[in-house]
């Protein structure tokens, strides 16, 4: 669990407890990473506690079953109250995201009009994360929002071909996929992190639109019909 992320918010412990996360810290002399807590509710004056990352991520075995030792509870915000208490101690209360504005503020985009088969895989992907929130945004508000009924119908269809593909054929692009272009890291970021230079993130990138495209094509060949802007001799 070392490349656990941990969130600031509350947790809940396998006893029942509830507690507050703060912040993290690294020990200056071990390297050890620490996670800084406090008890809910907040009473009397503030008592703080630090515990290694690699405890407060542990399991454990109660009552014969196997449970985290803390489990994040999404569900519960921290209110003003609480964020002043905070303050007073010297640390940061949470941060404010900035609302994103709604979706209907933002343009709509062509579906299904590349020039080519490649061009069109590129596009699946790289606009992924603006589709599929836009698809889950129309779902839940039962409306075409900034999107014609018949782009969504597109828009439907490329989004579960990609997932399917990614599912069986493209398994072999999976995690790639998912760090490019559902987390939205860079070619840079990417190479970075798995220690290799930026051509060979970049030639992956170039087989996962290849495969991908070769597959739209067998699709369109298969049911008699062209998703392109216009037919390709290829």
């Amino acid at each position: 669990m070392a490349g656990r992320r941990i969130y600031a918010g509350y947790y809940r412990r396998y006893d029942g407890k509830t507690v507050y996360v703060i912040s993290s810290a690294t020990d200056a002399d071990t390297g050890e990473e620490t996670v800084i807590w406090s008890p809910f509710p907040f009473s009397g004056p503030p008592r703080y506690y630090t515990m290694s990352k690699q405890s407060f991520c542990a399991f454990l075995e109660v009552n014969g079953e196997r449970r985290a030792k803390y489990k994040r509870l999404t569900n519960m915000a921290i209110d003003d109250s609480a964020i002043k208490i905070l303050e007073a101690g010297g640390f940061r209360g949470p941060v404010r995201r900035t609302p994103r504005p709604p979706l209907d503020e933002y343009d709509s985009r062509p579906y299904q009009c590349a020039d080519s088969y490649y061009a069109y895989a590129k596009d699946l992907c790289e606009n992924y994360r603006f589709d599929l929130r836009k698809y889950r945004f129309c779902v839940k508000e039962k409306a075409f929002v900034a999107i014609t009924a018949d782009d969504f119908d597109k828009l439907k269809e490329d989004l579960r071909f990609l997932n399917d593909a990614l599912k069986t054929v493209l398994a072999e692009y999976r995690d790639y996929f998912r760090e490019r272009f559902v987390k939205g890291l860079s070619i840079r970021k990417y190479a970075e992190a798995h220690q290799i230079n930026r051509g060979s993130a970049d030639y992956l990138q170039k087989k996962l639109f290849t495969a991908l495209a070769r597959l739209l094509k067998e699709r369109d060949e298969a049911e008699g019909k062209c998703r392109l802007q216009r037919p390709v001799k290829n």
